[in-house]
């Protein structure tokens, strides 16, 4: 019965069963039976299998008080075709039958003390569970058998089927490990039980979805090397095999994974080719960023804080009186509408606000200040984008922002101020709109400018 020999094998099984029918030898004819009973599981074919192994569980325990001689023991080949026919039952979801033929094994080896052959029904007992799918107990009785063996068998139908278990009960890295032990057995012996072909699948499957193409080619492999292999010796079997990946399938998921590494080998390449042109891209942007920082900080220490050019009464000397009046009448009379002379108060009002710094009040408003300088908020503003060269709100904020620059360029306790402290002492609602003014005007970060002062010191 080797894989080897496996049709020789069953030839000489065919030409036993008929000596034996002549020879009148009801034993050796039973036993051809078993084994003819046992091709036919191994082919799939369940129904036809369990008719043949009925007969044999029938005769071998009508027998089993005949004395054993020399070949004949009925009580072992009445528990070996016991045992198969609660296999094809379950296959076939004959779980209530296997049920009262469990009891009869489990009954009869308690009677007779053959301790030995209960973890083999108890591995039963969980492969019936496992159709069942009641994977719990299937588990636990797969594990309680594996315990009992006192022998050196491998006992893959136990590892098969326990890997199955978790697989379906979703402890899949565990479910691994054990069908990876049916791969370690073919490894070493060359030879795999076809039942156990699904393990490859499952495997595929498994690190199809981990990314782990190098293990996904390797059970690909396998799985093509064992088909060619039950096609070739079993070519009626073979057509049989229920199988999820046949071998076209195979070999473009081959070809597919293999292209795919191919691909992501150029990806590799051109994305760190990309990734070095954009630190050299990014790298030459800072450079330039930072020139620019420089470029910045330099020209506003170079500005002095200066206030507009003042508008008060001019010292007129003697004989330059009218020319100097008529000078200042053209420049206070820019505004249509507006009397000189009250453009003129306005600015020089407005020059002393700048100078005792009420801009620093964060209450202070356009509406407040024009009233207590006496005049609308109108005219106001007039005033302030003619004089000032832009509106009231940019104005105060002008006027703060050179506030804090100033006395972050001559006093350092300034310097170890965070933005916060720096936009309530400059009169500013919040830090964000103080941090956002400054890049209006300086085109620096505030952070940066304190940074830079802080190095230049």
């Amino acid at each position: 019965m080797s894989e080897e020999l496996y049709q020789q094998a069953l030839s000489d099984i065919l030409i036993a069963n008929k000596l034996s029918q002549t020879s009148q030898d009801e034993y050796i004819y039973n036993k051809t039976i078993y084994f003819i009973g046992q091709n036919k599981i191994y082919l799939g074919h369940y129904e036809d299998a369990k008719k043949e192994l009925e007969t044999c569980v029938s005769f071998f325990k009508n027998n089993l008080q005949t004395k054993t001689s020399l070949g004949k023991n009925y009580e072992i080949y009445y528990l070996y075709s016991l045992l198969s026919l609660i296999d094809s039952n379950t296959r076939l979801g004959g779980f209530t039958e296997n049920k009262v033929l469990l009891d009869e094994a489990f009954s009869y080896i308690q009677e007779n003390k053959l301790d030995q052959y209960l973890p083999y029904f108890i591995s039963s007992e969980g492969t019936t569970a496992y159709y069942k799918k009641d994977y719990e107990t299937a588990i636990s009785k797969l594990s309680e058998a594996i315990r009992l063996y006192n022998d050196q068998w491998p006992h893959n139908t136990e590892v098969y089927y326990l890997g199955l278990s978790y697989w379906h009960t979703g402890k899949q890295k565990l479910a691994i490990k054990y069908l990876e032990e049916i791969d370690k057995h073919y490894t070493k012996t060359k030879k795999l039980d076809p039942q156990f072909r699904s393990a490859y699948e499952i495997l595929i499957t498994y690190y199809k979805a981990a990314g782990n193409t190098e293990k996904q080619l390797e059970y690909i492999d396998k799985l093509m090397v064992l088909d060619r292999s039950y096609e070739k010796n079993y070519k009626y079997l073979y057509q049989r095999i229920v199988k999820e990946y046949d071998t076209n399938k195979l070999v473009a998921e081959k070809n597919r994974i293999e292209n795919t590494l191919q691909k992501q080998r150029i990806m590799f390449v051109g994305l760190v080719a990309l990734l070095i042109a954009g630190f050299v891209f990014f790298g030459f942007r800072i450079y330039n960023e930072k020139q620019n920082y420089k470029k910045r900080f330099e020209e506003i220490l170079a500005q002095r804080d200066d206030h507009p050019a003042e508008v008060s009464a001019t010292v007129i000397e003697d004989g330059k009186f009218e020319d100097q009046q008529k000078l200042d009448y053209d420049f206070y009379n820019k505004i249509p509408g507006l009397n000189p002379i009250f453009v003129e108060n306005i600015l020089q009002q407005l020059e002393i606000f700048e100078k005792e710094n009420k801009f620093l009040d964060s209450q202070v408003s356009q509406k407040l200040l024009s009233e207590e300088l006496g005049t609308n908020s109108t005219y106001f503003s007039k005033i302030i984008n003619t004089y000032k060269g832009k509106n009231f709100t940019l104005y105060i904020n002008d006027l703060r922002l050179d506030y804090i620059i100033e006395h972050l360029k001559t006093d350092v306790k300034y310097l170890n101020m965070d933005v916060k402290e720096l936009a309530s002492i400059a009169g500013f609602s919040s830090a964000e709109n103080f941090s956002d003014n400054f890049r209006r005007k300086f085109d620096l970060k505030p952070s940066v400018f304190i940074k830079m002062m802080k190095e230049k010191l």
